[in-house]
């Protein structure tokens, strides 16, 4: 018979006693709960980079969720977090230009071992329960930071492939703006996980506002773009200069010039989106009565009205690619090497926009999302999802949970 193994039951919610293991099944069917379960270490593992420092508010948390009743944390294999936190990066892909494909984990990849005794981390102890809130918390702003991190960089890099040929160049201001946000956001992901709250020193609230503020610049630009094709909608044939003047404006490097826009336009969106979710997490944590319910409303609107802006801008190269574009003023059809150029410009900017790349594996066929620590000297490692191979794996699945848990009392 195998050994029985422990997996802890952290409450997101106020318990007034200890829970027993019916009430605890319910409480993760209900999303009242996150778990935590140890596993084998097995096949090739890969840090993201990010760790959790020992002495940090979020590793001491796991820590102390795990120490109840005389455990401790193993300094071999993996432990892994599921959070009920899956919407979240539902909501987040499309506001990256992302896919869903890949997101979720193989059956029977996440469940629990059929001998887990499940152990509630809960005493009477206020600090323990307020452990979880803090832990999902924190737990969804680094895994979100990871996929849209992911989706973003390769996203971008067929957006460049697509015009690399046209060698566009980047305003030296503005990708100042994009890079330091990108940094900065990388760096609240760690703040998150060490502090569980944002230093007064960070400066990264000056590199967020000065990216909202470029958003909003190329939000206007999409704006104007979306008027100019609606106008050419049911236009017979258009004139290719004048089109590439309402566009971009009078200048000699029209094609490239909208290149440059669109690629800043997306990369700026999907950057706003990564930094909307640290925001709104970073904020929560100075609010005493944070709950994972309100983070995720908090968040909800202001994806989507990101993924409408993504939405736009496909939907401009779309209607882009079927105007009868050509390069003579009078009804006879004259294909310069402009218009030819534009023509090819917005075939390659409408598939690159319209790639949606694998998301990493993240989400449970239940829509929890799993975050895999390694302990090591330093702390708890975040590993990349696209990376560890599963090894031998719980026995009894998220489905069999399902149905203890409707059966229970």
């Amino acid at each position: 018979m195998e050994p029985e193994e422990n997996a802890v039951v952290i409450p997101l919610v106020p318990l007034s006693a200890q829970p027993s293991t019916e009430v605890m099944l319910r409480m993760l069917l209900n999303r009242e709960a996150l778990l935590i379960a140890h596993k084998p270490a097995a096949g090739r593992k890969v840090p993201s980079g990010m760790v959790a420092q020992a002495s940090g508010a979020f590793a001491k948390s796991v820590s102390q969720a795990i120490g109840r009743n005389g455990n401790s944390l193993r300094p071999e294999g993996l432990y892994r977090v599921i959070l009920p936190t899956g919407s979240v990066a539902r909501d987040l892909v499309p506001a990256v230009g992302g896919g869903f494909r890949g997101m979720v984990r193989s059956s029977g990849s996440t469940g629990i071992t059929g001998h887990a005794r499940l152990i509630p981390a809960t005493a009477g102890a206020g600090a323990v329960t307020a452990a979880g809130p803090l832990i999902a918390t924190v737990g969804l702003a680094v895994a979100a930071e990871m996929l849209a991190q992911h989706q973003m960089n390769q996203k971008l890099d067929s957006i460049k492939n697509a015009v690399s040929r046209m060698h566009v160049r980047l305003d030296e201001q503005e990708r100042s703006v994009l890079t330091t946000a990108a940094q900065q956001a990388q760096k609240v992901a760690g703040y998150l996980l060490d502090q569980a709250h944002l230093p007064a020193i960070s400066s990264a609230s000056h590199a967020f506002a000065d990216l909202d503020t470029l958003t909003n610049t190329y939000i206007g630009k999409l704006d104007r773009w979306l008027e100019v094709t609606a106008s050419y909608a049911d236009s017979d044939r258009v004139y290719g200069p004048q089109l590439m003047t309402e566009l971009v404006g009078k200048r000699e490097d029209q094609v490239q010039e909208f290149e440059r826009l669109v690629t800043l336009t997306y990369e700026a969106l999907a950057l706003r989106a990564r930094v909307v979710v640290l925001e709104k997490i970073a904020a929560e944590f100075s609010n005493p009565n944070r709950s994972l319910p309100h983070v995720e409303n908090a968040l909800r609107d202001e994806l989507s009205t990101l993924a409408d802006r993504q939405s736009q801008l496909a939907r401009v190269l779309e209607d882009l690619c079927v105007l009868q574009i050509d390069a003579s003023k009078i009804p006879i059809a004259i294909a310069g090497k402009r218009t030819l150029t534009a023509r090819t410009s917005f075939g390659r900017l409408a598939r690159a926009l319209h790639t949606t790349p694998d998301a990493l594996p993240l989400l449970t066929e239940s829509d929890n999302t799993v975050l895999e620590l390694e302990p090591t000297s330093q702390g708890l490692s975040v590993m990349s999802p696209a990376q560890v191979r599963e090894g031998a794996l719980p026995r009894t699945t998220e489905t069999e949970l399902d149905r203890r848990g409707q059966s229970s009392p």
